[in-house]
């Protein structure tokens, strides 16, 4: 309710400020410049115009306003909430615990929709894995991350509902973010750590050993700002260029979002 109440809020202003000054000061600039024709300049004002600032400012605002800039993780207990797939969480928690995982704690996140979580950390191979759900939606996925030296990250996961919209808006020059489904947990680590090694080697990387709650929280939040700090910058026109695109994309694409890796490692080379 409360962003359907922000988009007809931004909407309404935006209409009424253009009506109301910006076209009309538009219009008169154009027409004073007297080489662009009256026809083009109406056309300009009351079609294009509009719709490039209308996606650029409005649609803009209320993505951002819908990725909240501190995030707030607080710990539950995933048996006491409801539309919660307990049997995909029971499968993912020893599936995970039987390679050497251990579990932290069960998580959830309230912004636009609720995200529950539960997060285990690796020991050995100082890592985290993370089971998702958004409740009343049926997918249920496992990710596993490291963090390493100069803000990197390397997330593998066995499934990404909104990997379009990631890939577009929010995607990261120094995230990565790679997904394999169809697999176990244990071939997901087996890759995340091969994959993890290759990276470190290519870019001269070191890990980061810290696996409390606290660096996962410090990691996520740091992310998270990033985000917002990289849709800001974005077209969001562009953006949705981007999405369509990405659809265009064969499966193995479509599995990879590499961000700065790719070529950094090429230059090495």
């Amino acid at each position: 309710m409360k962003t359907k109440t922000s988009t007809y809020i931004y909407a309404f202003s935006f209409w009424f400020l253009w009506n109301a000054f910006i076209a009309k000061i538009i219009l008169l600039y154009l027409l004073s410049l007297n080489f662009v024709p009256v026809n083009i300049c109406y056309i300009l004002i009351n079609n294009i115009l509009p719709l490039i600032l209308f996606f650029e400012v409005v649609v803009k605002i209320l993505f951002i306003s819908n990725i909240s800039s501190k995030l707030k993780f607080v710990p539950t207990q995933l048996e006491a909430l409801s539309q919660i797939d307990t049997k995909s969480f029971n499968y993912y928690t020893n599936a995970l615990e039987s390679i050497g995982f251990t579990r932290i704690s069960d998580l959830e996140l309230s912004e636009s929709t609720l995200t529950v979580a539960r997060l285990f950390c690796h020991p050995k191979h100082l890592c985290f894995a993370e089971v998702i759900q958004t409740p009343g939606r049926s997918i249920v996925f496992c990710a596993i991350g490291s963090g390493l030296e100069q803000e990197w990250s390397v997330s593998f996961r066995d499934n990404s509902p909104n990997l379009a919209i990631v890939y577009a808006f929010l995607r990261l020059p120094r995230g990565i973010i790679v997904v394999q489904q169809r697999v176990t947990p244990e071939e997901l680590l087996r890759s995340h750590l091969k994959f993890r090694q290759k990276i470190m080697r290519d870019l001269n990387l070191q890990l980061l050993p810290d696996i409390s709650m606290e660096a996962y929280f410090d990691k996520s939040q740091r992310i998270r700002t990033d985000q917002r700090k990289a849709l800001w910058r974005k077209s969001v026109i562009i953006g949705l260029i981007e999405m369509w695109l990405f659809n265009l994309k064969s499966e193995a694409q479509k599995s990879q979002c590499l961000g700065d890796y790719a070529h950094l490692a090429a230059r090495k080379d």
